[in-house]
């Protein structure tokens, strides 16, 4: 019985399709010049009449003389009027113009660049995975380094204060004291 199974399970293995699945073999013989031949001959030639049509056409427009007109006057009765409102839009759209010109920009690029380092310092400082991992380091340098030459001037600018508030308070008390000493 093992050995009827064996033989059996080794027949279905080599067992091979009996029907066939391939496609039909191409027959260019039954078709003489193409599937869409005549369509495509058909357009072609239509396509070439409307385009020689075309040409007589344009040639017979050439060749066609003028007619002169038989008017005596202006083309239109307001023409004037027409002509002095176009001159009135070309001068108010020159005033337009001009006047963009002098316009200034609301924002200056220098006020938004600060605007923006602003923005970007909160950003770094609000990051602490960041800056613990070392990624903003270099801003971080030139931000102590901006600080600390703001802190500078600062300091500099008050005491250049203190001293000329010194100098003219001691010049206003030296002029003010009495010549004569009291008795």
């Amino acid at each position: 019985r093992e050995l009827v199974d064996r033989l059996h399970r080794e027949k279905l293995r080599d067992a091979k399709a009996t029907v066939n699945t391939k496609p039909p073999e191409p027959q260019p013989h039954l078709q003489l010049y193409g599937r869409d031949y005549y369509a495509r001959k058909k357009a072609t030639i239509e396509a070439a009449y409307r385009d020689l049509k075309l040409c007589q056409r344009l040639v017979e427009e050439s060749e066609r003389k003028p007619v002169p007109r038989d008017r005596k006057g202006p083309l239109s009765l307001n023409a004037r009027t027409r002509a002095k409102e176009v001159e009135r839009i070309m001068k108010e759209n020159h005033k337009l113009l001009d006047n963009l010109d002098k316009i200034q920009s609301a924002m200056k690029t220098q006020d938004v660049l600060d605007h923006d380092r602003e923005r970007q310092r909160y950003v770094i400082l609000g990051s602490h995975t960041k800056r613990l991992a070392g990624e903003y380091d270099g801003e971080l340098l030139h931000m102590w380094e901006t600080d600390i030459t703001a802190a500078e001037a600062r300091r500099m600018d008050i005491e250049a204060r203190q001293q000329r508030l010194m100098s003219s308070v001691n010049g206003s008390l030296l002029r003010k004291r009495p010549t004569t000493a009291p008795s």
